[in-house]
């Protein structure tokens, strides 16, 4: 090995769905090498490490935790093994990237943060859509103040739910961690506090249209009505829904002071889409280029949102730390996970309060 030139990070992936899908290539996008992979079922464990040539593959949790070449663990496997698996995997010495949400409870979220503060590893939650060049660019405008003050910000986002068609019927399951609000919400509410900071309070409503042939303990929630309100001033509607056959896609409009910004998308996460400005007074939008496509965002989507935060991780192992989206971001996104289903539950406005 040359001088200064570092060996190859291994990592382990847990979980045959988004994690064959998504996190296997963005991990190798990014330098890394994938060296282990994990299923609840041996003989798709098997199936998958053949087919992406992954040398060892497991249904023994432990088995990959435990192997001393890793570096780092990549969880992505349905929400209720999340905290399980954090807490092992911080145990043996492992650097530790958690799907969303990362636990059950805030309770349980804020445990998991003073666990890994304690262990002293990178941990990261995988929001991995911050790194999306549009997301990016709407943070920028943002920050350069080109809309003056916030006031009011419109998320709408109408679409078809894609996990029946993968066949991943535990995403329909509350008991599993499944439903809009985990899967898709909790996105959502990681963009507004990625752009406008902390949340203070919300008032919302939920309602499950289930397939009839479900039993009824599937029937989690598929449309979200909510509103929060900034602790910096200004507020925020949501209108989320995974049952519109056509889908319609995301658009967001956020009023200021001094303009408006409107991005659209095709898809959920934009991914894809154009953001436009508006000024006060004139006529009309102007629709931005999105920042140019850097490194491993060329690989482009999911995937290349997803190296780049895996780069932003190698980043942290390196330096000691870790890099938002970090488990402080995860315990805030379930605060506000959890004050949702209170106020749909209890039909008052609930304080996020403070964590």
């Amino acid at each position: 090995m040359a001088t200064g030139e570092r060996a190859r990070r291994r990592v382990g992936i847990f979980g045959a769905g988004w994690g064959t899908r998504v996190s296997v290539h963005a991990f190798r996008a990014a330098g890394w090498e994938v060296a282990g992979l994990w299923s609840r079922r041996a003989e798709r464990a098997a199936a998958e490490a053949a087919r992406l040539e992954i040398p060892f593959a497991t249904h023994d949790a432990a088995a990959l935790i435990n192997r001393a070449e890793l570096d780092a663990v990549a969880i992505h496997t349905p929400p209720h093994l999340h905290p399980e698996l954090c807490r092992a995997a911080f145990a043996a010495g492992k650097h530790v990237l958690c799907d969303k949400p990362f636990a059950g409870s805030a309770a349980e979220a804020r445990a998991l943060l003073e666990i890994a503060e304690a262990s002293d590893r990178t941990a990261m939650v995988n929001f991995e859509f911050r790194f999306t060049p549009l997301r990016v660019r709407v943070a920028e405008l943002l920050a350069q103040g080109a809309i003056g003050e916030v006031r009011h910000v419109s998320v709408d986002l109408q679409t078809t739910n894609p996990l029946l068609q993968l066949e991943r019927p535990w995403r329909l399951d509350p008991a599993l961690g499944g439903g809009l609000l985990n899967e898709l919400g909790s996105h959502i509410i990681d963009l507004l506090r990625q752009w406008f900071g902390e949340l203070d309070a919300v008032s919302a409503q939920l309602a499950s249209f289930p397939p009839a042939e479900l039993e009824p303990g599937f029937a989690s929630e598929d449309q979200v009505s909510a509103h929060f309100r900034f602790a910096a001033g200004g507020s925020a509607t949501l209108a989320l829904s995974w049952v519109s056959d056509p889908p319609l896609g995301l658009r967001i409009v956020i009023a200021g002071s001094e303009g408006v910004i409107y991005a659209t998308s095709s898809g959920g996460m934009l991914t894809e889409g154009e953001v436009a400005l508006g000024r006060a007074g004139e006529v009309g939008f102007t629709v931005l280029e999105a920042p140019a496509e850097q490194g491993a965002i060329a690989a482009g989507g999911a995937v290349g949102a997803s190296a780049l935060l895996i780069e932003a991780f190698a980043a942290g192992i390196d330096g000691g730390r870790s890099p938002s989206p970090n488990f402080a971001d995860g315990l805030h996104s379930q605060i506000a996970l959890d004050a949702v289903r209170e106020s749909a539950a209890g039909g008052r406005v609930v304080s996020l309060g403070r964590a």
